[in-house]
C-alpha cells in the first residue's frame, strides 16, 4: 500500500444497496413511533463510510429533489463513486474521500444519518465520531442508522475469529488469507467422527464463513478491529451523545419468537415502560449478534407502543398471495396467504383477506390506507347500509391487521412512493442506473432500493436495449442478431437452436414475459 491509501483501496469493500438505510425505511419507523419526520422527497442524507457510494447514489437516483453526502477513507473507492455520479448526471449528491475524525462541521444538518459496517470495525475514538457526527448534525426530528455487531451472539465468532486471524497472519496476499482461514475452520469443525457443542459451534461458523464474499469477509471477519458490543452499551454511548434509542431499522428483526409461558409473561412486564432492557433481555434469548439500530435525539418525544392511526398517512405494499385459486374473501372462512421468504399469514375475516389480495395484485405498487380502506370496502358491496359494517370499525380492524401482518414480514408500509412504470409501453424504457450498473456486474437497483440479479445472459442484453429507442419489433431483430453472433445459445425441447427464424419465435414467444418481469420487478420507467 502507498502511504494514501488504505486496506480498503487494496481490497474494496463490496458494493451493496441496503434497502434498510433508505429514508423511506427511516421516515416510516419513526412515524410508526410517533415522530414527524423529514419528508423523504425532500430531505438531506448523510453516509458515514459510504465505500464507492452505491447505496447512496442508488437513493439520490431515486430521489432527485434531495440532497446525499457521502464520506469514506478510501480514495480509490470514492472516486469510482464520483465516475459513476457524474455518467448518470446527478447533481445532487456529492461524495467525499475524507477521514471522519476530520469531518468539517460546515457540513451542515441532515434528516437522515446512515453507518452501516462502520461502528464496529474503527477505533473508539472513531466510534465516538460517529455518534457525535449523529449528534450534532441532526435535525431536531431526524433519524440516524447505525449497525453493529453484539453480545453475546458474537461470542461465538470471537472464538473462531481468533484463530482464524492467528493462522491467516502467516500469509501475506489478502487473497490467501482468506483461503487459509477458511481451509483452517474446515479442518477444525471436521476434525472429530461425532462432533461435540464445540465443534457444532465450528461448523456453524463455517457455513457462514463460506457464503461471504471474499472481500467482504477479509474486512469483516478478519480485519484487526472487530468491537462487538451489548446493546445497552451502545444505547449508553448514544445516550451520552444525546440520542435516544428509536427502533430497529429491520421490523422482523424486532419480532418477538415464541417463548415459553414464563418468558413472555416475564417480556411482557416490561413492556415498553423499559424498551431498553426489553431490547437487551430479547438479545440474550436469541443469542444476537447483529444490529440495524435506529437513534433520534434524546429531547424527541416517542411513544414505542404503535397505534392503528399512525399508519392513515403511510401506504401498504405486500408482494403476497393467496395459496388458493379462488380465494373466498366473504365469508369467515380461513384463507392462507403466502408472502416473501416464507412468511405466511391466514385469516378469516373478510376486511382482512380482501386487503391482502387487493395488494398482492396492486404490487409492486404501494396503496395508501385510506384508499386501500375504500377498495376493500367496495370490493366486498359494504356501504353505509350494510348490515354488521361500519366504517370506523373497518378502519380500526384494517389498521390492526396490517400491523400484525407488518410485524410478521408480509406487508410493507411506506411514507414515500417511488417513480416507476408496471405497464410495458410501447417502446420500454429501463433505469438508466440500472443498464449503467450492469456494464460491470449481473446485479442491479431497483427503484425500490433493492437489488434484482440478472443470472441469464440474454436477459441481461434485453434490458440494456430498453432505452426508450426500440418498440418489440426491433427488440426482436437486435436480440435475435444477438444469438446469432454467439452472444448466447437458444434451446427448444433441450437443443440448440440454429436456424434464424426458429430463434426469432422463440425469443417472440418469451420477450413479453421477460419484459413484465422486469416491469414488476420495479426497474422500468415511463
Amino acid at each position: 500500500m502507498t502511504p494514501n491509501t488504505t486496506l480498503y483501496d487494496e481490497v474494496p469493500y463490496p458494493s451493496a444497496i441496503y434497502s434498510q438505510t433508505h429514508p423511506d425505511r427511516l421516515a416510516t419507523m419513526a412515524t410508526l413511533f410517533g415522530m414527524r419526520p423529514a419528508r423523504v422527497e425532500h430531505c438531506r442524507v448523510l453516509e458515514l463510510g459510504c465505500g464507492d457510494g452505491t447505496n447512496l447514489i442508488t437513493m439520490a437516483f431515486g430521489l432527485p429533489e434531495s440532497d446525499f453526502v457521502g464520506l469514506d477513507l478510501a480514495q480509490r473507492q470514492i472516486a469510482h463513486g464520483n465516475a459513476t455520479v457524474d455518467q448518470l448526471g446527478l447533481k445532487n449528491i456529492a461524495l467525499h474521500a475524507m477521514d471522519l475524525l476530520r469531518a468539517p462541521s460546515e457540513l451542515g444538518r441532515f434528516d437522515f444519518i446512515v453507518a452501516h459496517g462502520l461502528y464496529s470495525w474503527v477505533p473508539v475514538e472513531v466510534r465516538d465520531k460517529i455518534l457525535a457526527i449523529c449528534s450534532e448534525h441532526l435535525t431536531e426530528n431526524g433519524v440516524a442508522y447505525v449497525s453493529y455487531n453484539t453480545y453475546p451472539g458474537n461470542h461465538f465468532r470471537d472464538l473462531v475469529r481468533g484463530m482464524m486471524r492467528y493462522h491467516s497472519a502467516h500469509f501475506r496476499e489478502p487473497a490467501e488469507q482468506v483461503r487459509q482461514a477458511r481451509a483452517l475452520l474446515k479442518f477444525l469443525a471436521e476434525s472429530k467422527e461425532e462432533p461435540d457443542l464445540y465443534h457444532q459451534i465450528l461448523e456453524r461458523e463455517l457455513e457462514r464463513s463460506v457464503k461471504y464474499v471474499d472481500a467482504g469477509f477479509f474486512h469483516d471477519d478478519l480485519s484487526s478491529i472487530n468491537h462487538p458490543v451489548y446493546f445497552h452499551e451502545f444505547i449508553a454511548h448514544a445516550a451520552f451523545h444525546g440520542l435516544q434509542y428509536l427502533s430497529e431499522a429491520d421490523v422482523v428483526g424486532m419480532k418477538e419468537n415464541k417463548y415459553k409461558p414464563q418468558v413472555a409473561a416475564a417480556l411482557s412486564e416490561l413492556g415498553s415502560s423499559d424498551i431498553v432492557t426489553r431490547e437487551q433481555y430479547l438479545d440474550f434469548l436469541r443469542c444476537r449478534a447483529f444490529r440495524q439500530t435506529l437513534l433520534c435525539r434524546s429531547r424527541t418525544p416517542l411513544d414505542h407502543t404503535i397505534k392503528p392511526e399512525r399508519i392513515h398517512g403511510l401506504h401498504a405494499a405486500a408482494e403476497i398471495r393467496p395459496i388458493s385459486a379462488e380465494p373466498d374473501v366473504r365469508s369467515r372462512s380461513a384463507e392462507l396467504f403466502q408472502g416473501p421468504k416464507g412468511a405466511e399469514l391466514e385469516s378469516d375475516r373478510p376486511i382482512v383477506k380482501t386487503a391482502l389480495l387487493l395488494l398482492g395484485i396492486a404490487w409492486p405498487h404501494s396503496v395508501r390506507f385510506p384508499e386501500l380502506l375504500t377498495r376493500v370496502r367496495t370490493h366486498l358491496g359494504y356501504d353505509s347500509e350494510t348490515p354488521g359494517s361500519d366504517a370506523a370499525d373497518d378502519e380500526e380492524e384494517l389498521g390492526n391487521a396490517l400491523l400484525q401482518a407488518h410485524a410478521a414480514g408480509c406487508v410493507q408500509f411506506h411514507a414515500h412512493v417511488p417513480t416507476f412504470v408496471t405497464t410495458v409501453s410501447e417502446r420500454p424504457v429501463s433505469s438508466p442506473l440500472a443498464r449503467l450498473q450492469l456494464q460491470q456486474d449481473n446485479v442491479v437497483s431497483t427503484l425500490h432500493h433493492t437489488t434484482l440479479r440478472i443470472d441469464d445472459v440474454l436477459g441481461r442484453h434485453l434490458l440494456m436495449l430498453l432505452d426508450g429507442t426500440r418498440d418489440r419489433a426491433m427488440l426482436l431483430k437486435d436480440l435475435g442478431k444477438f444469438v446469432i453472433s454467439g452472444g448466447t445459445t437458444i434451446s427448444h425441447e433441450g437443443k440448440p437452436v440454429r436456424d434464424i427464424e426458429e430463434i426469432l419465435r422463440c425469443l417472440a414467444d418469451g420477450l413479453e414475459e421477460k419484459l413484465v418481469s422486469l416491469a414488476r420487478s420495479a426497474v422500468l420507467i415511463a
